[in-house]
């Protein structure tokens, strides 16, 4: 089976759509792994209708004026992983669940961690929201787009305008670099002897969050 594609450029980078016949079957990152999500040979085809269709509904929603999808989809998977992304799909747009939320709704109460095993590889990013799946303590966990564009599409939903998210993005980013940067630069400038004093274990907990 050959599969066709097209790529578009976005805020959250370069998304290469991909269609099984008439189909979508998979929004694929930029620098997604290659194995993440399993696909036959791909053919590039701009002239697709439903890859047409795909770019406008996305750079619709991006310009914050669509709030849902509507295009046929194809999902290729395990039937467990197609009940995960199926529940996906009925997440309210601008609202999240976590990992347990969507166990108990597939019905499978103990399946937390296959269902972040499986909402992983979910092949239709932000179509199907993945980005809209959370922590139970609200922390945003992995994300195969990366936690900046998870920020972002996050972001988007809750109100901001695309210029404001691409904006909050790029701080975000900017700070992280930066004190990855001090970081290395304190390492760089450790004295060799070990400290007088170890600090405390509250200030680890401060320091390292743990």
């Amino acid at each position: 089976m050959t599969y066709a594609y097209k790529l578009m450029d976005s805020p959250v980078g370069q998304l290469k759509l991909v269609a099984n016949g008439e189909r979508l079957a998979a929004i694929l990152w930029e620098n997604d792994k290659p194995n993440r999500v399993r696909l036959a040979a791909l053919v590039e085809a701009n002239d697709r209708p439903v890859l047409i269709d795909t770019e406008r509904q996305l750079n619709e929603y991006f310009a914050g004026t669509r709030r849902a999808f509507d295009l046929p989809l194809a999902f290729q998977g395990t039937d467990f992983q197609k009940q995960v992304w199926a529940a996906l799909l009925t997440i309210p747009f601008g609202q999240t669940r976590s990992y347990a939320e969507i166990a108990v709704q597939i019905g499978n109460v103990n399946a937390v961690r296959a269902v972040g095993a499986a909402n992983g590889r979910n092949p239709i990013s932000i179509v199907a929201p993945c980005h809209r799946v959370i922590g139970a303590s609200g922390a945003l966990t992995g994300f195969a787009g990366g936690l900046a564009n998870k920020m972002f599409l996050l972001s988007l939903e809750a109100g901001q305008t695309s210029l404001e998210a691409e904006t909050d993005r790029q701080t975000e980013m900017f700070a992280f670099e930066a004190m990855k940067k001090v970081e290395t630069q304190a390492t760089s400038d450790a004295p060799t002897k070990p400290a007088r004093h170890a600090p405390s274990r509250g200030t680890q907990s401060s320091l390292f969050g743990n």
